[in-house]
């Protein structure tokens, strides 16, 4: 009687370790890093359609279920008037927009992600159109400040 006590024991112990082991696997999966790249056209023209990509992923592995993905689009020389939009899933850990441009000039995408738990904003600048080189270089000696985009959660 005493041995199957013992027995039944480690057996109970045994399930317990490996239960543990597969739940701490779990939230070390769960707990990687969501990241999201940014793929612009490599030309931006005026009056023309685009697609604007971003690329989810966790660890080495497509993010396919993000909850929200937008992107928000602005005007570099027009800070408080941005754009949301709505992405969709177009497989693989992307997901993509269609923005067409009526003004040349320097613009910034910003995508808010937000999956498995976590939210992430990357950013960048690209142009439309004919910039001209006095327009980039105000760009680099002020930096935009956007206090309302940058750092916002939702």
């Amino acid at each position: 009687m005493r041995k199957c006590f013992f027995i039944l024991l480690a057996f109970i112990l045994v399930c317990i370790i490996s239960g543990c082991k597969t739940t701490s696997s779990t939230s070390q999966e769960n707990m990687q890093v969501i990241e999201a790249d940014i793929l612009l056209p490599d030309v931006v023209l005026l009056n023309q359609e685009c697609i604007f990509k971003v690329h989810v992923t966790q660890g080495s592995s497509n993010v396919d279920d993000a909850k929200d993905v937008q992107f928000e689009v602005w005007d570099a020389t027009n800070t408080q008037d941005s754009e949301m939009l709505q992405a969709k899933f177009t497989g693989n850990g992307t997901y993509t927009i269609s923005k067409r441009f009526s003004k040349d000039g320097v613009y910034y995408v910003q995508t808010h992600v937000t999956a498995r738990g976590l939210h992430v904003m990357p950013k960048k600048q690209f142009m439309v159109g004919d910039v001209s080189e006095e327009e980039i270089n105000a760009l680099r000696e002020e930096p935009v400040k956007k206090s309302n985009h940058q750092g916002r959660h939702h």
